[in-house]
């Protein structure tokens, strides 16, 4: 993927004042980390989002605040409106690219497994959506693959043993070996935790009380 760069400004506006700064077409978001004090900055909307979409939580971005010498920074937050899908906040991450860091990974399936779409034995069940990985930040993958195609039974399963990590990645932190990625779940098993979740959806929704958003 090519370089990805951004361009933010300073604000002052904080608290409920930055309602004012999202009426204007900008994200409010703080940038932070390495060798660097905690700055309150904002973005164009349409351009933090366009960088978001294609850097994730892995992919180093250049940002310049000001005008000034980009830094090398990560996503460490996005918060979207999940009401009206508009970003509503940014947490951005300083860098130092000898340091290694602990991120959270999405893990996506590829092929196809043989229990499922051959034989016809049951669903694919991803059990895990990210795994936690350590790397520098210039080697963190956007993405860990699982091969599924040699699932061809019932309960058959992808386990965090057999992912092959990229080159300089290594597992974080006491993650168990033995942990289920994606598995193939019987065909009676599924429609059961389908009907649960249809019932869980008529239930009453618990609404919780909000808290402050921290700007």
């Amino acid at each position: 993927m090519a370089d990805l760069t951004l361009i933010a400004v300073t604000r002052s506006e904080r608290g409920r004042h930055v309602q004012a700064v999202r009426r204007h077409g900008q994200v409010p978001a703080i940038l932070y980390g390495h060798d660097l004090a905690s700055q309150a900055i904002c973005a164009d909307t349409a351009e933090i989002v366009r960088v978001w979409h294609r850097a994730g939580r892995t992919h180093l971005i250049d940002l310049s605040v000001d005008g000034a010498r980009p830094r090398k920074v990560l996503f460490n937050d996005f918060q979207i409106d999940p009401r009206t899908a508009r970003p509503l906040h940014a947490d951005f991450f300083a860098v130092n690219l000898r340091e290694r860091l602990a991120v959270d990974v999405p893990i996506r399936t590829i092929g196809e497994a043989p229990a499922v779409t051959e034989l016809k034995l049951g669903t694919l069940q991803q059990v895990l959506a990210t795994l936690r990985v350590e790397a520098l930040p210039g080697n963190l993958p956007d993405h860990l693959a699982v091969d599924v195609s040699g699932l061809s039974e019932v309960d058959s399963a992808v386990r965090v043993r057999d992912i092959v990590l990229p080159e300089g990645v290594t597992l974080a932190g006491h993650i168990d070996p033995d942990e289920v990625v994606v598995k193939v779940a019987p065909v009676r098993a599924a429609t059961t935790e389908e009907t649960a979740a249809e019932a869980a959806e008529t239930e009453p929704a618990v609404i919780e009380p909000e808290t402050p958003e921290a700007d």
